[in-house]
């Protein structure tokens, strides 16, 4: 996801000014609650994005969302990002204010790719092994892949680790194929 210069700036001042009043995990929180309901209706992201809808129907709403869950700091900053219009680039703030959290506290995502979800002790120990190799704390981010047939690949930045069943087919597929010299 592209993150625009007004969601970077915002997010920044958000990230301050909860780290000044020592409540910048709370305020991750809600930031994260924030984006997955954003980012879990459409309707309410485009209504956010609309320039038909009036200020006051838009402070309602967000009012009625989350109000009641929010830290001051984070009650407050909704205020702003309202009068100052920016409302349609809450989704983008809420992103950007996700990466610099995660940078600050030394966290990365890793995507695991797997035929099903694995269980606890299976988690556990890919967490353990990943952190270990990261130096890193890891956010693990589980996708089912069925088409992978078994075994797992594992995106960390730009480096993917294959260790799919699929992948190992492709290889000796590919391995039989080749003429021989």
């Amino acid at each position: 996801m592209i993150v625009t210069k007004v969601a970077k700036r915002y997010a920044s001042a958000l990230f301050q000014e909860a780290k000044s009043r020592d409540v910048l995990d709370a305020v991750a929180g809600d930031v994260r609650s924030i984006r997955e309901t954003v980012s879990g209706s459409r309707d309410l992201f485009l209504f956010l994005k609309s320039q038909i809808i009036s200020r006051d129907l838009k402070k309602q709403a967000l009012s009625d969302l989350f109000d009641e869950d929010l830290n001051d700091v984070t009650r407050q900053f909704l205020k702003l990002i309202l009068e100052k219009r920016r409302e349609g680039h809450l989704y983008g703030i809420v992103n950007a204010f996700n990466q610099i959290y995660k940078k600050e506290q030394g966290i990365v995502d890793v995507e695991v790719f797997i035929v099903q979800k694995p269980d606890t002790n299976q988690s556990d120990r890919l967490l353990k092994a990943l952190e270990n190799r990261t130096g890193k704390k890891v956010n693990l981010i589980f996708n089912e892949d069925p088409a992978l047939k078994g075994g797992i690949t594992v995106r960390l930045n730009d480096t993917v680790i294959d260790g799919s069943v699929k992948h190992k087919l492709q290889q000796l597929e590919n391995s039989l194929l080749q003429p021989e010299v």
